[in-house]
């Protein structure tokens, strides 16, 4: 059922588009399929367990120029014009063929695409000079680690904790000043929770280097999975509990927390989310609102969608205004820009160890979906109601 309910959800919104444009014959029936599906797509992004996941609009992610709507609109922004550029030209075609006018159309249709590049280009190419530089280290170790049947338990768990901080060293000497680790690292019982943040903490101060470490922490029937951010004193910025959970989480008795991952460092806002928060807009909206500088992202991806989670969570830092380094197991490790731009990836996609490092500027920049939120979105279903009103009552035909 759920894979056979939204082709026939576009398949009515395009029959619905097709009545529209055949009942009133004027050349703005070009928005209505645009309108309708952009309309769909927000209220599943406020109704479902999976966020904007599914959305059209990460079929863009490698075509930065347009990507830069979502500076303005969210990715909303981005299935409207994926959907209103093939309506267009079947829209031209179709009035071309019949002798009506096709200037007005074909003039509405330019103005929008060159507006839409032209602004991706100058956003992409104007860039605020940095005030300050951060060196991100990341690694993920082999799978094989977490099969070993020598180690059981607590030792297993500890034995995992060490192999993760021998690999800070190495990080170290290519110039990291922030150890990223992966989700899930290890189990963590409650009553040695003190323990290992201690071990985390002697290490960040043995090579005054911050540090954030994923791990699942069990408490008594039911487990959470925390971010701890660790600074290069020992200091702990943050302990982070994930909100999202995945369907599997639920199932393993994971219980989800309420609040961003936020905290100060050196005198400047970063935050801290995991993995399926960066699915939801509404949430990861509040670190652009904010000013969040950089987010640090653990993840653990499923080893086919690797590209496609990396890129889902690239999308948020551009509706916000802010760097990422997300670094998953099974996934892919990168370091972007606020416009997007992957500026350092690894791949362990199939579970192999990957070590990367690289630069990312700490700043913030404002957009105006971190002022006006969705108000793209509600625009669009204003536009889908009144479409609607005209399928059901009719008015006098156009001939324009």
């Amino acid at each position: 059922m759920f894979t056979l309910l939204f082709p026939l959800i576009f398949a009515l919104q395009v029959i619905a588009a097709r009545k529209l444009t055949l009942t009133y014959r004027h050349w703005s029936a070009v928005f209505v399929l645009p309108v309708l599906v952009t309309t769909m797509e927000y209220i599943s992004f406020l109704t479902s367990r999976d966020g904007t996941a599914g959305s059209i609009a990460y079929t863009q992610c490698d075509f930065l120029p347009v990507v830069q709507v979502a500076a303005l609109t969210g990715i909303q922004g981005i299935t409207f014009l994926v959907t209103f550029f093939p309506t267009a030209v079947a829209l031209i075609i179709y009035r071309y063929q019949r002798n009506q006018s096709i200037r007005t159309l074909s003039l509405v249709t330019l103005s929008i695409l060159s507006a839409v590049i032209v602004w991706g280009v100058v956003r992409l190419n104007h860039m605020s000079p940095a005030t300050q530089s951060l060196r991100i280290g990341m690694v993920t170790i082999d799978k094989q680690a977490y099969h070993q049947q020598d180690t059981k338990g607590e030792d297993r768990d500890m034995y995992l904790a060490n192999l993760y901080l021998r690999r800070v060293g190495e990080l170290v000497k290519q110039g990291a000043k922030m150890v990223v680790f992966p989700e899930k690292m290890f189990t963590v019982r409650d009553n040695r929770r003190a323990g290992f943040i201690r071990q985390f903490k002697d290490t960040a101060i043995a090579h005054q280097i911050g540090i954030v470490a994923c791990v699942t922490l069990q408490k008594g029937d039911y487990y959470e999975n925390r971010a701890w951010v660790i600074g290069e004193d020992g200091t702990l910025l943050a302990d982070y509990q994930k909100v999202h959970l995945f369907a599997g989480e639920l199932l393993d008795s994971l219980k989800p927390g309420k609040e961003p991952g936020l905290f100060l460092r050196n005198g400047g806002t970063e935050g801290v989310a995991i993995c399926k928060d960066m699915d939801f807009q509404q949430d990861i909206s509040r670190y652009g609102s904010s000013n969040c500088n950089v987010l640090y992202v653990p993840a653990w991806d499923f080893e086919r969608d690797g590209w496609l989670h990396s890129r889902m969570a690239i999308m948020r830092c551009v509706e916000g205004g802010y760097g990422m380094a997300r670094n998953a197991r099974h996934g892919r490790l990168t370091i972007n820009d606020y416009c997007g731009r992957v500026l350092y990836e690894a791949n362990s996609d199939n579970g192999t160890p990957a070590l990367l490092s690289g630069n990312v500027n700490i700043q913030h920049h404002a957009t105006l979906y971190n002022k006006w939120g969705d108000w793209f979105s509600l625009l669009n279903a204003i536009a889908a109601l009144v479409s609607l009103l005209l399928l059901g009552y009719p008015i006098a035909r156009s001939e324009r």
